[in-house]
């Protein structure tokens, strides 16, 4: 009868510790947001509103999105735009803080006394009454995007933080819009200049991309946020 002969055991630890180690590395990759040379992103530049009041109009724009069936925007990406830029390359987001380098980062907080709206479907919060430096910064912020050849859309600014898109209970979007008394108004401690963008990757938790100036601190006085240009 023949005999046969034993087979040598497959190395299968160290098989599947190698599988193992390249499925790991394909997850990391793809979790990565993209870079390359062609991804693209929708740029601004805008205030952000300081970290509480960030937290507080987050859930102001949870609850108005749940009662107008709309889409809130996250806490993280809340912002008063003060002049938009549209599709660049993702790359050119350093240029453009490049660009306001110099303008004060940090500006003297306001409160939002007024919830509106654009249209039928977007909410928004804002000032009933804007702050005297606020139209020199953007005079400012729109002069260097001219002055380094980037487009942007150059309608007269209006003050408003967008909290709802896509609202579909037009009935609600119409009972939310108030002028706040002083007690319900929606108070910022500092505002934050930065370029956003948007995200490679987004989630609702997370649809801008932020890229933060210099701390340079706004100077306080209608006559100082005047003089930077």
């Amino acid at each position: 009868m023949a005999s046969s002969l034993p087979c040598a055991p497959l190395p299968v630890p160290i098989r599947a510790a190698s599988v193992a180690r390249r499925i790991v590395r394909t997850i990391a990759r793809m979790a990565e947001p993209s870079c390359s040379p062609l991804a693209a992103s929708r740029f601004f530049v805008a205030l952000r509103p300081d970290v509480l009041a960030s937290g507080r109009l987050g859930r102001l724009a949870a609850e108005l999105g749940t009662r107008c069936r709309g889409r809130p925007l996250a806490a993280r990406d809340l912002h008063l735009t003060l002049a938009f830029i549209g599709e660049l390359p993702l790359a050119e987001g350093d240029r453009l803080v490049a660009l306001l380098a110099g303008l004060p980062a940090k500006h003297p907080g306001f409160a939002l006394d007024e919830i509106g709206r654009f249209g039928p479907a977007l909410l928004w919060a804002g000032p009933s009454e804007d702050p005297p430096w606020i139209a020199p910064l953007v005079d400012a912020v729109r002069e260097r995007l001219r002055a380094g050849g980037v487009r942007f859309d150059a309608r007269a600014f209006k003050s408003h933080l967008t909290l709802v898109r896509n609202a579909r209970d037009r009935a609600a979007v119409g009972t939310a819009i108030a002028h706040l008394d002083p007690k319900r108004a929606h108070p910022v401690s500092t505002w934050r200049l930065a370029v956003g963008g948007s995200h490679p990757e987004p989630t609702p938790e997370r649809r801008y991309l932020w890229r933060r100036l210099p701390d340079i601190e706004a100077a306080g006085t209608e006559r100082r946020h005047r003089s930077v240009k």
